[in-house]
């Protein structure tokens, strides 16, 4: 079948090419996002930001890890939207523009828009992320795949897609999967997905995907595996920070590495992070780092929320459950909001 030919949006917005990648930003905001992360500690903490570990050997590493046995939350996922496809797609209506929150691979977002081209629904899909090379492989598996989904890729970060989605007065579609939002302390949460939803107008839907699972045991096996290869994934974040930010202030000899997980009863959480842990004082003057021995920088942190916390971020940032959905093995949710 020939692929549409589609130019435009409903509001006349011009489009490039069907798989073209727009560049909003991506070649400034890897460097930007983790200097104002570590160096300049948001919330009184030093904090290794998860886009150290989205460039392309990173995102491999990070796809391998979703396939081990014990990694439950992307194929739980998986499996609750391949069981709810036809319900969740019913609330996207032609013409709409998708937005991919951290999109970061397919094997989540394929069944929903396997539905929506079985439905022989036009709409325009737009992954967002920060590796231009993962954009590049995705895209080319999604314009072989679909006609009536018409694919895009948008590569920079989260404020920047937030500016680029204002210029469409459409239906608009947010897409948050795999716990993409949301998974922060509350105050910084819910900052952020507020940010999402005042982009939203009446019409607009959000789906996300949330791991709600409290069971401490599960989740720490979930980020072990196999011959250490998570926590070859969580150094190469701290090692791709020296290119980020051209410095060698990075030494492996300097940090140790440790996992926690904790139970927090204000709001209820179980909160598991990788840390590093300084092993001596770690100063890079040109940088204006300074740690001290025993000083900790926490990397890829998870909040497990149950929903009713969840339901209480939503509600501070204006938005409203409309649905919501439970993956059949797991408390993996998809929740459908709408605007207040």
């Amino acid at each position: 079948m020939a692929k549409e030919d589609q130019k435009e949006l409903p509001n006349n917005t011009r489009l490039p090419e069907l798989g073209s990648i727009i560049d909003i930003g991506g070649t400034r905001s890897m460097p930007a996002i983790t200097k104002e992360l570590l160096l300049h500690e948001p919330a009184g903490r030093r904090i290794l930001s998860v886009v150290t570990l989205s460039d392309y050997p990173g995102l491999q590493l990070w796809s391998k890890l979703t396939h081990t046995p014990t990694y439950y939350q992307t194929s739980d996922e998986i499996l609750l939207l391949q069981k709810y496809a036809v319900e969740i797609s019913s609330s996207i209506v032609p013409g709409s523009v998708i937005v991919d929150i951290g999109s970061g691979g397919l094997r989540k977002v394929m069944p929903l828009l396997d539905e929506v081209e079985a439905r022989q629904m036009t709409v325009f899909y737009f992954a967002l992320d920060l590796c231009r090379e993962w954009l590049e492989d995705d895209l080319k598996a999604l314009t072989s795949r679909y006609t009536h989904v018409q694919c895009f890729a948008l590569w920079g970060s989260f404020t920047d897609g937030l500016e680029w989605i204002k210029q469409f007065n459409g239906p608009k579609v947010f897409l948050s999967l795999g716990s993409t939002l949301c998974n922060n302390i509350i105050p910084v949460a819910s900052k952020g997905l507020k940010l999402w939803a005042d982009a939203m107008v009446p019409g607009d839907v959000m789906l996300l995907g949330y791991d709600c699972n409290l069971d401490e045991e599960k989740v720490r096996e979930s980020y072990i595996a196999p011959e250490g290869k998570f926590d070859d994934f969580i150094r190469h974040g701290m090692e791709h920070s020296n290119s980020l930010l051209e410095r060698d202030w990075y030494r492996p000899e300097d940090w140790e590495l440790f996992r926690e997980a904790e139970f927090q009863n204000e709001p209820q959480a179980l909160v598991h992070r990788f840390v590093f842990r300084a092993q001596r004082d770690v100063k890079d003057e040109v940088l204006g780092v300074d740690f001290k021995q025993g000083d900790r920088i926490i990397c890829y942190e998870s909040f497990k929320y149950p929903p009713s916390v969840l339901q209480q971020q939503f509600s501070l940032a204006g938005l409203q459950e409309k649905a919501s959905w439970k993956s059949p093995v797991s408390d993996i949710y998809e929740f459908l909001l709408v605007k207040d």
